[in-house]
């Protein structure tokens, strides 16, 4: 009785010391540190936080959103019927913590933090190598890109986050070893789960539409061999893969049908390929200049300079953007709110160790080509030589595999017309970081450890992390502080102390699509906003805006326009009277003029 006793203490303590033990903890509490310090402030709430945060406590108040349409798939929003996957991923944590910043941005810091461990898993699971999992998830933990888009309500990271927790069930099922030992009842639901996360990055975000089924038919295609042909996976493999993608098809229809039911295509034209016209004109320009030569223009001539040869031709410039070495390592994103000062998507530190790991990935799959050749050239010992071929074909596939999603990682986010964008590519952060892994492996195996090179390697990395936190923390508010809608959390308190001591208030249109972060801010009751919500044309890029809620409007300030008994909230505009009071962005530049017009 005592014994058992004691040994039933011990337990938890035995728990404690293994967890304690295990490197990949410390790295996931490095990377929940670099994501949630100030999360709820840092950045600013931007307007598709606040849409998602808002139509999900209509949910939870209504069971509709914003627009009145009851739990729907795509979200209207501002008519760019937004994947509702997100939307519902907050609904627990606002009903738990209400309509804040923090209920809205858990759901992505707490998958991101999974997509590290689930990283960790992947690449041992398929090259067996520790230290290379643990660097893979230390420097994704630390990676400027992943963690610039842990920490809001980024559904392109949520969904990249399903997508590599369901790349890892699938390659659970069909690694060999693993496959083999599981018991019938252990390993039977790793495929299933693999179509599951697929589907759900389905549900999340739009360019997941693209880039999850490719990265599924190129799986299933590089690992061909190993479905089909092995023996530990043979035996009911085939039933099971076609039952599983008919699982996957099945749960992904909803989402399918709503796309072009709901007006899910509208966001593809309105930021697509197409919606720059300029290889259209280029390609009228390059046909007159035939014309005026020779009064006609011959069929080489319209060919040659065809709009859809000059869409292609701009679609790989665009592709191939995303590979640019400014992109990745000096400027990063052109787009502020995508970005930090003069941080890259990666340190740049990592850029020699990047070429390092892909120079000796490929010269390692060289030599493992030339070892099966070897191999199989071996008669007489034709049964290890298979079996010592399945590891090789094994190890070649991983390779495979890791290049293929660095190649397809670009696909989407180059089908727009805003090319290179780290919100769309955000894919590419994985093999590119398994890369860099491999290449700083590679480097202390060929220095042999020495304590010099770690020491250097420490120092370097420590200043590169600092610099980054600096560019976040300090710099980036201060730089684009437009671009993170700052000042609106101060400024619809103020609004709705003043609401009902005025006829009319003005708030400048000129940040984008401020009737949502009012709405946030202010906890509007839903059911009041139903009745009145009412949304404008789309514009060109096919976004639409509400211009008015109750007595407040959003619109330029025009000041001659604007009647008596009026409190308004401008920009820049020009207002010829003092305002009553200012609210400065961190910069201390003005966000918002107040003026009362009496």
């Amino acid at each position: 009785m005592t014994n058992n006793h004691q040994s039933n203490k011990t337990k938890p303590t035995v728990v404690i010391l293994s967890v304690a033990k295990n490197p990949i903890v410390y790295i996931l509490i490095l990377a929940i540190l670099l994501r949630f310090y100030n999360i709820s402030n840092l950045p600013s709430l931007n307007p598709d936080e606040a849409a998602i945060g808002y139509n999900a406590y209509s949910l939870l108040q209504t069971g509709k959103d914003e627009h009145s349409i009851p739990w729907p798939i795509h979200f209207k929003s501002f008519s760019d019927f937004k994947p509702g996957g997100y939307f519902y991923l907050t609904l627990p944590f606002i009903k738990i913590l209400g309509l804040t910043p923090l209920a809205v941005r858990l759901p992505n810091l707490i998958l991101s933090i999974l997509s590290i461990y689930f990283l960790y898993k992947l690449v041992l699971l398929i090259t067996n190598n520790l230290t290379l999992s643990l660097l893979s998830a230390f420097l994704l933990s630390i990676n400027p890109w992943h963690i610039h888009f842990s920490r809001g309500a980024w559904e392109s990271c949520t969904a990249l986050s399903f997508i590599i927790i369901g790349t890892y069930y699938f390659y659970k099922n069909t690694n060999t070893k693993q496959a083999s030992a599981q018991s019938p009842a252990g390993g039977k639901h790793n495929l299933y789960l693999f179509a599951l996360f697929l589907s759900l990055s389905l549900y999340t975000y739009h360019s997941a539409r693209i880039f999850a089924p490719l990265l599924a038919l190129s799986l299933f295609f590089i690992n061909r061999n190993k479905i089909l042909r092995h023996p530990e996976l043979a035996e009911g493999s085939h039933k099971k893969f076609i039952l599983s993608l008919f699982f996957g098809i099945l749960i992904t229809l909803p989402v399918v049908f709503s796309f072009f039911k709901n007006g899910g295509t509208t966001r593809f034209s309105g930021v697509g390929i197409t919606a720059d016209q300029g290889p259209l004109w280029r390609s009228n320009e390059l046909l007159n200049h035939h014309f005026n030569q020779s009064q006609k223009t011959t069929l080489i001539n319209r060919i040659t300079h065809n709009a859809r040869v000059l869409y292609a031709i701009s679609w790989a410039e665009k592709y191939f953007s995303h590979f640019d070495l400014n992109f990745l390592f000096i400027n990063g994103d052109e787009v502020p709110r995508s970005k930090s000062p003069e941080i890259g998507q990666f340190h740049l530190i990592e850029l020699p160790f990047l070429i390092l790991g892909i120079v000796v990935m490929l010269s390692s799959r060289a030599k493992l080509l030339s070892s099966r050749a070897k191999l199989l050239s071996s008669r007489a010992k034709l049964l290890s030589s298979r079996a010592k071929s399945r590891d090789l074909i094994t190890t070649q596939t991983n390779y495979k595999f890791i290049f293929l999603w660095l190649f397809l990682s670009p696909i989407a986010s180059s089908l727009t017309f805003q090319a290179p964008s780290a919100l769309r590519a955000l894919p590419m952060v994985i093999p590119l970081t398994i890369l860099t892994a491999f290449g700083i492996q590679s480097f202390l195996s060929l220095t042999h450890k020495q304590p010099s090179i770690l020491f250097f390697l420490v120092i370097f990395y420590s200043y590169s992390i600092a610099y980054y936190l600096s560019s976040y923390h300090i710099h980036s508010p201060k730089r684009y502080p437009f671009a993170w809608n700052q000042g609106f959390d101060r400024l619809i308190p103020y609004i709705e102390s003043q609401k009902n001591n005025f006829s009319n208030i003005y708030i400048t249109d000129k940040y984008d699509q401020p009737y949502i972060l009012y709405l946030f801010y202010s906890k509007y009751p839903p059911p009041a906003l139903h009745n009145q919500i009412k949304l404008t044309p789309p514009d060109k890029f096919g976004f639409s805006t509400v211009k008015q809620i109750d007595n407040i409007h959003f619109e330029k300030i025009n000041w001659d326009n604007i009647p008596s008994n009026s409190l308004i909230v401008a920009s820049n505009e020009t207002v010829p009277i003092q305002p009553v009071d200012i609210i400065n962005f961190t910069n201390d530049l003005p966000a918002f003029k107040i003026y009362t017009k009496q």
